[in-house]
Order: C-alpha cells, then structure tokens, then sequence
C-alpha cells in the first residue's frame, strides 16, 4: 500500500482495530502501575506533564510510517503486533529490573516499562558499543558500522544520531526515544531493524517520521526534568532537605564538643546517660550548655522531650561514631601531606599501658612543602613529626615487630621503599632485639637507616643504668619516697620552705632525666636544708605518729654515707649529659652534636677510675661534714645465697669483697659509669656513621673551603648510599650534586637554616638534588623538628593509656589531642554533609 493512495475497507478496519488494542494495552498498563501497592513502592512521576505528552504522542500521531516499517498488513495483527497479555503477571519494579536485566541492551528491556523504569533507563542515557567493538556480520555478509551514528545533512555538516542504540545481544538496533515514548509497533520499537543493505534509505525516513520527532521531544523534556529535580515528591524533598540541614547543624556542634574535649584530655561519658541530670558526663553537660544560648540545639532537645524524633544522637553511640570520623579525617589529612612529602622516617617508641599490655607508638616524620600563590615566593619549610596511632604487638620477637611494622604501613598506604629513616628507643624489651628489627627492614629497603632519635637519645641513658643497676634503682626509690613525702601535705611544705627558698621537688619521672637532674640538684647543693626539715617533723608532736615515724626513718636514709656518695656521681653524670641535651633542643649542625657526645665521652672515661672515686668521695665527705654525718660506709649484712659452680675466669670477685667502699665501687660507681658509657658510644658511633655521609651537607657555606675533588668524593659518596642496592635506583646524581653546590654555595648566607636552604633551592628551580638531599637530610630524626622540639609525644600518649576505654576510642580520643592543629585546620563540612545526609535518612524512614 503506497502512502498516496487511499486504503481499503480491511485494511482500514485492520487499522481500527490496531488503535483500539493500543489503547486498550495503554489504559491496563497505566492502571496497574497506579495500583495501591504500586503507589507505595513506586515514587511518583517527577514530570506530570510528561504522561500526557506520552499519550498525545500515542494516540493523536495521525500519520504513520510506511510499510516497509510496519510489517501487518495482509496479516494476523495479533501475532506481528506483540501487545501486552492483560492476564499477565505484574510488572517487575525497577530494582528488581535493574538487578535482572541489562538496561544498557534494549533487547532486554520488558515489554511493559513502567515509569519509574523508564525514569532509570532516561537518566542512563543510550549506550553505545565500545570504539573498538567489531559488529558481526550477517548472512549476507553485512553488518552494521559505527558509520551510521552520524547523520550528514544538505549542508555538509555531520550531526549525531544519538537516538540510535545498538543490541549487542540480538545484533540489530532500536530507537532510544520511540521504545519509550510510543505504543506504535514497528522494527525499531519492538525486535529491531537488522536489514543493513536498506539501512541508510530507512534511518533517514524513520527520523523524519512526525511521531519521532514527537518522542524526542518528550525525551529531551523529561531528561531536563529529572536532571532540575530528583525523582521524588516536591515536598518530600522540601523535608528531606531541611531534615538534611538540621542534621548538618546539629552534627556540628556535636563535632565541636567533642574536639573541645579531645584537646583538652577531658573524658566525654558520665556514670549517666540521660540529659539534666546529675553526673552525665563533661559530652551531655556541654550539650545542655549550648542548649541554653543556641537555638538550633534548644530546638533539637525540645524535640527529644517531646517525643517528636526518636532519633537523637546523643548518647554513646554517636560520640564513638564522631570520634572515629574525625580521627579517619585526620589520618587522611597527614597521609595527604606524607603523599606530597615522598619521603619520611618512623620513629617508634614502647609503653606499657595499666594493663600491661605493651603498646607501641609509631610517629612519621617528613618534611612539609606547602607553596605559596606566587611561584616566585619561597614556599613554607617545615619538618611534622605526626602521629599515627598505636600498635598492639602480637609476637615479642624481632621478625614478629617487623612483620606487625610492615603490615602498619601497608594499612595506611605508606610505600615501604619511600623510607629513608627508622628510630627505635632503647627501653629494655626492645634493646635486645633492635638490630634484628633494623636490619630486617633494611634487607627490605637499603636506605632506611638506622638513626637515634633526638627526643629518646640521652633522655633514657641514665634510665637504662637505672634498670640495670640494683643499687641505682634503689636510690632513686628513696629519692622518690622523700620527694613525696615532703611535697604530698601541706604542712610539710611550709616546713621545707622555711628552709629552702626556692625548691624543685615534683615527682621522679622514670623517662626522663630533666625532672631527675631538677631533684638531685636540689639534693646535692640543699641536701643539710632537707635533712634538717626531716628531723623538724619527726621531733613536731603537732604531726601524727605515721608521720613522724616516716620522716625519722627517711632521715635515716638521707643521713647515710652511700646515700650522699650517690648524690655526689649522680649528679656529676646528669650535669654532664645535660649540656649535651641541651645542644639537642637548640638544634645545631651535626658535628656540634657530635663533638658534645665525645667530651661527654672522655669525661664520664676520666670519672671512671680511681681518681674520679676519690673526688667523688671527697665531695661527699664535705657534704657530710656540712650535715654533722660520720662520713663512713655503713656495714651491710651479707644474704646467703646458693653457691653455684663456676669456672674460675667466670668468678665474680665483688662477691669476695667485703670492704663496704668497694662494693660501692663496683655495685654503683663502676656498673652507673659503664652503662652510661656504652649507651653513649652507641649514639656516638651511629652519629658518626651518620655524618660520614650527610655532614658537608649541614653548613653549606663551608662547600668553598673544599677542593673540588673532596667536594665530588663526598657527592659520589652520598650518591651511592642513597642507591638501593636491588633496584639500583639512585635518589641523587652525585655529579650533577657537586656542580649545584658550588654554585649555590657562595649565596647562602650565615644564618640561613636547613629549611631556608631547601626553600631556596626550591624556588629557584635550579637546584632539584640539592633539594631532595636535603628533603631527606631533614627527614632523618637526628635533630628535633622546631615546632616539636619541647614536645615529648610518649609523654601526651601515657595519659591516655590510663583509661578504661576500649582500643579503637583511645586511639581517636590520642589522635585528636596530639594532633589538635590540623584538627582546628580540617574542614569537615564535606564529612558532616553526608553523615547528615544518611542520618536524615534514617529518621524520615522511621
């Protein structure tokens, strides 16, 4: 049938019939989707309008396609047109569609799509095949091509075809916006069009056809539609979106209270749970306080008394959920910058919590490069040391520490290959197997090396001789006993300050030897005062018999000659560990520090013999003779003890002296002196080591004084301990080194610091292996980053360790007072906006 000429009765009566079964199939689908249960589970349709564009399209189309389109006439419509059986099952909702079927293939889109469904496949989009796909071909040896997605029009432009979809399942294509948008059956509404001999002439009328034209303006109408507003009721967004704001407000006074808290150590739960009411905790108490002055959380409590929400976050729950999400924020924000650093070290530090359970901490160091807006301004230089957390040990063993270190830095991301640094204190349940740890770490990475940390390089020398040396551990317990006893009343303080005018006496620290030395200057220059303070109250009757019966036996201890004696060396050794200390802090170059560690070297060597014994004597004799003592030994009484077989080279001869002054001497003067010594030794020689390689790089103003030769053997030198040893890779060019520093070298001025050096070179673009020298220079914890340097983070970390909170809320209460600078520099509105959003959620399905 041509499309000029008119039609026959039958098949005029064909087409009556086919309209009216096109209308019957729409009404049964548009009933059943608005069917009760439907409505409950279907959302509705986001564009009214849009249904009845459908329809007009349907039904008021008055011109149809041609025959070679439309394959019915002459033939039974009930089987060439594929309506929808009325007596069929429902239609699949759109999750169960999506999870089923492919909607990227029309070929297995259902008959009946329902307008949630379509609403899914619109926002999709039509998908095309990949660029490289190779269409198959058919039996005649034809095949569809990429080709035909473009139109060309009469004025040689090309235009998209982006209505166009190829099945790759059933290898013909469809009409995007016709399956949709029309009930009229044709090739490309309903099996697909697979005739690519005829396919240019047919495409070109199909796009011309009115009812087209027609769908694609319903196409592109509802694209806009849910692309302005989501797929939802207006006023159920309208809620929702101020439910997700009131939860964003409410969330962050909840974040703010708690970061209060974590940087000021405070707990956050009470013996309660339950709002105004008595001890409910420091979290409920703020609560009420910003209810008193703010409106949003007046109206967000007002709320949870009048039942109206029974979601109101805040007990417990959301405390432990907030912590976690502000510490996972601050992780992120110190890897972000470790990322950007490319180079670190670990420095990691043991603690046994209350438990006893030994808590290893790990603290990253690397240098920070934060770039100003303007490329010729230096950036800001400076050295983090960040924490990271803590880690349980599972197994004691050195391949057991290795392995827990390993599978840290995997968990967090952190390349093993990257470290150029790894510090380790030297507390007893780590000394032993430190080199095994060290070195297998360097097994894995050649340039890790090994380097004591500034912050635990002398602070634990005398604490080692503390723990391995009976008679030293003993003093310092007395020390401890007369510090607590004279600063715990207040009495008794007003006595000691009758004497002593200004006095230091806080509690003996077992990690440090700043509050030690503080104490046993006290002792050693007042000691008369302190003595003469003790036989006050053991003599005032105004006191009670506990008290005075323990300030009578405490005299008796400060009365004893050892007592004074290991005053006296005490003293001597802490005076001189302490100039070196204090060099750390102020951070100088290398070779001062090491040449503080030599004299401290030689001078403890000189002290160990018997001169130093006789001086050390001496200065307690009239230490003594100032307290009217008897400056003698007293007599100890021997414990009997199992005789055990030894060889005689293996014989203890301190066991066979009896002479009190010399069992002094080998008990507490000889064993002290020695532990301090090797403990130093140990630094020296790992300082050494160190600066054989880094040393010219710390006053680079002393490169002009150096030959060229000296200078490039000092290049080469560093090049190749920067050079791993599997892959061969370098960190530097030793050569291209050597050039850079001289002609930095005459430019940098007398007081420029290591930062300002790199920031420098940095800026100038000129000089990138002095920059990375000297970003790996400063990664090394050899010296104390500035703005940590008066920051002992083992110190903030045993606060926390004294807490009945469960591992997970400890790290994240630790992290967020350890690291309370970026906690204030954080922004959180992106982190609050979706736990707002998932929160108001919630409370609108409940």
């Amino acid at each position: 049938m041509s499309a000029g000429k008119k039609p026959s009765g039958a098949a005029f009566r064909k087409k009556r019939k086919l309209k009216e079964l096109e209308r019957k199939a729409l009404t049964e689908s548009l009933s059943r989707q608005l069917t009760p249960a439907n409505i409950k589970q279907e959302p509705l349709d986001s564009n009214p309008e849009s249904s009845m564009d459908i329809i007009s399209v349907c039904v008021g189309c008055d011109e149809e396609p041609s025959t070679s389109m439309i394959k019915h006439e002459e033939t039974n419509i009930e089987e060439d047109v594929k309506l929808p059986d009325s007596c069929s099952s429902p239609p699949q909702t759109p999750e169960n569609v999506t999870n089923v079927v492919d909607l990227s293939d029309p070929a297995d889109w259902p008959d009946v799509i329902t307008t949630s469904l379509r609403d899914i496949i619109v926002r999709k989009g039509p998908v095309r095949p990949e660029e490289n796909f190779k269409y198959p071909k058919d039996e005649s040896d034809r095949r569809f091509t990429a080709v035909h997605y473009i139109r060309r029009l009469p004025n040689g432009e090309d235009a998209i075809r982006n209505w166009i979809v190829y099945s790759k399942k059933k290898n013909r294509i469809f009409c995007f916006c016709c399956k949709l948008f029309t009930t009229i059956v044709n090739s490309y509404t309903s099996d697909g069009y697979s005739d690519w001999r005829h396919l240019t002439e047919h495409l070109s009328q199909h796009e011309q056809w009115k009812c087209h034209l027609a769908a694609m303006q319903s196409w592109v109408e509802l694209l806009k539609t849910l692309e302005s507003k989501p797929a939802i009721d207006i006023t159920d967004w309208r809620l929702y979106k101020t439910e997700t704001q009131h939860w964003q407000s409410v969330l962050q006074r909840f974040v703010a209270i708690i970061q209060y808290l974590g940087q000021q150590c405070l707990p956050l739960d009470g013996r309660s749970d339950t709002l105004y009411s008595d001890h409910n905790g420091h979290f409920l108490k703020l609560v009420e306080m910003f209810a008193t002055f703010d409106n949003v959380m007046l109206d967000h409590l007002k709320k949870m008394n009048s039942l109206e929400t029974q979601q109101h976050y805040v007990g417990r729950d959301i405390q432990n959920e907030l912590l976690s999400l502000i510490s996972k924020e601050l992780v992120k924000c110190i890897l972000q910058s470790l990322k950007k650093s490319k180079y670190y070290s670990i420095i990691l530090d043991c603690s046994p919590d209350i438990g006893d359970a030994l808590q290893m901490t790990m603290i990253i160091r690397f240098v920070s490069i934060k770039q100003k807006e303007m490329s010729i301004v230096e950036p800001e230089v400076s050295i983090q040391e960040r924490f990271l957390g803590f880690i349980t040990q599972v197994s004691p063993t050195g391949a057991g520490l290795t392995q827990t270190i390993l599978a840290e830095l995997e968990r967090l991301s952190i390349p093993l290959k990257d470290m150029r640094g790894q510090a380790y204190d030297h507390i007893s349940n780590i000394k032993a197997r430190q080199s095994r740890v060290q070195q297998n770490i360097l097994n894995l990475n050649s340039r890790a090396f090994n380097i004591p940390c500034s912050n635990h390089s002398l602070n634990l020398v005398v604490n080692e001789a503390a723990m391995l040396c009976k008679d030293v551990g003993s003093f310092l317990i007395v020390l401890q006993r007369i510090c607590l006893f004279l600063s715990g009343v207040t009495r008794r303080c007003d006595v000691l300050t009758k004497q002593i005018n200004k006095l230091s006496m806080k509690t003996v620290c077992q990690t440090t030897w700043s509050s030690i030395i503080d104490i046993v200057r006290t002792f050693r220059f007042q000691a008369g005062e302190i003595y003469s303070t003790l036989l006050e109250i053991s003599e005032d009757s105004t006191f009670e018999l506990l008290t005075r019966g323990d300030a009578a036996n405490l005299a008796d201890e400060l009365s004893n000659f050892k007592f004074l004696c290991s005053i006296v060396i005490w003293f001597s050794m802490l005076q001189q560990i302490n100039s070196v200390s204090i060099l750390q802090v102020q951070a100088p170059c290398l070779p001062d520090l090491i040449e503080g560690l030599l004299k401290t070297k030689l001078f403890l060597e000189e002290y160990r013999s018997d001169k130093g014994f006789e001086n050390a004597l001496q200065e307690s004799r009239e230490l003594a003779s100032e307290m009217d003592i008897f400056p003698t030994f007293p007599k100890t009484i021997p414990i009997r003890s199992k005789k055990r077989k030894m060889l005689p080279s293996c014989e203890d001869l301190s066991e066979y002296t009896t002479d009190p002054k010399n069992q002094f001497k080998i008990h507490f003067f000889d064993t002290a002196l020695d532990i301090a010594i090797k403990a130093v030794n140990e630094r020296l020689n790992q300082l050494q080591h160190h600066n054989k390689f880094f040393g010219f790089l710390y006053d680079i103003r002393k490169v002009r004084c150096l030959s060229s030769k000296d200078l490039l053997k000092y290049c080469m030198d560093l090049q190749e301990v920067l050079t791993d040893k599997r892959s061969k890779e370098s960190d530097i060019d030793g050569i291209q080194l050597c050039k850079e520093l001289t002609v930095l070298a005459p430019v940098v001025k007398q007081n420029m610091t290591l930062t300002d050096i790199l920031a420098h070179a940095l800026v100038n673009g000129g000089f990138p292996n002095l920059a990375i020298a000297l970003r790996i220079l400063l990664t090394l914890p050899v010296l104390v980053a500035v703005r940590e340097q008066n920051v002992s983070k083992l110190d903030l970390i045993k606060n926390y360790l004294r807490s009945p909170m469960s591992q997970e809320q400890h790290l994240d209460l630790a992290m967020i007072s350890i690291e309370n600078q970026i906690t204030e520099e954080i922004d959180y509105g992106p982190m609050l906006c979706d736990y707002g959003n998932e929160k108001a959620r919630k409370c609108m399905c409940l």
